[in-house]
């Protein structure tokens, strides 16, 4: 079987990792797969924002359960704040936000949803794993809360898309879920 359709068909979220850091080029290889995703008339609008370490991760783990407690983000409020809910599901070492500037692309969801799927198979693709995270971009324009991305380094202009947690995977890979019945239709 094809290498790539081989990694999109075992490519499965992660969500408990080792302790094990990742290395510098497998960190590089993630973030250049990222950036050869199709973007719409290749405007590549994106902007990608990778934090390495624990302590910066709980910074921003923190920042967002604060902004998930304010009036308007009812939808994440208990979830967000469940002692143990936390956007790198503890151990992964690098976390990924990805962002697209909406006056730039033609379709900055798009855009950044092929990103960040590049992210989540070129992890997988070089033995580690990983699992979108898209409580961000739901409360990344609350205004104390993007001033801290921003303080970071993450382009005002840009819309945080989603992000995702990338690790060493602890523990045997998930197994598939069966897929839904009656979602395609070939017309010929």
């Amino acid at each position: 079987m094809n290498e790539v359709v081989k990694a999109i068909l075992e490519r499965r979220s992660v969500r408990s990792f080792s302790s094990e850091p990742i290395t510098d080029g497998e960190m590089e290889l993630v973030l250049k797969a990222a950036s050869f995703a199709p973007t719409a008339r290749n405007t590549q609008a994106w902007y990608i924002m990778a934090l390495l370490g624990q302590a910066r991760i709980r910074a921003l783990d923190a920042k967002l359960k604060e902004a998930s407690q304010l009036k308007g983000f009812d939808r994440y409020k208990d979830f967000v704040s469940s002692p143990e809910y936390t956007i790198n599901y503890k151990n992964a070492p690098l976390f990924v936000v990805v962002g697209v500037d909406p006056a730039v692309s033609f379709c900055p969801v798009e855009d950044g949803t092929l990103v960040l799927s590049n992210i989540l198979l070129a992890a997988h693709a070089v033995g580690l794993g990983g699992c979108w995270i898209n409580q961000l971009g739901a409360v990344s324009d609350e205004p104390g809360f993007r001033a801290y991305l921003t303080g970071l380094g993450f382009p005002a202009t840009h819309r945080v898309i989603g992000s995702a947690c990338v690790g060493r995977p602890s523990g045997a890979a998930p197994k598939a879920p069966a897929r839904k019945h009656g979602q395609i239709s070939v017309l010929r």
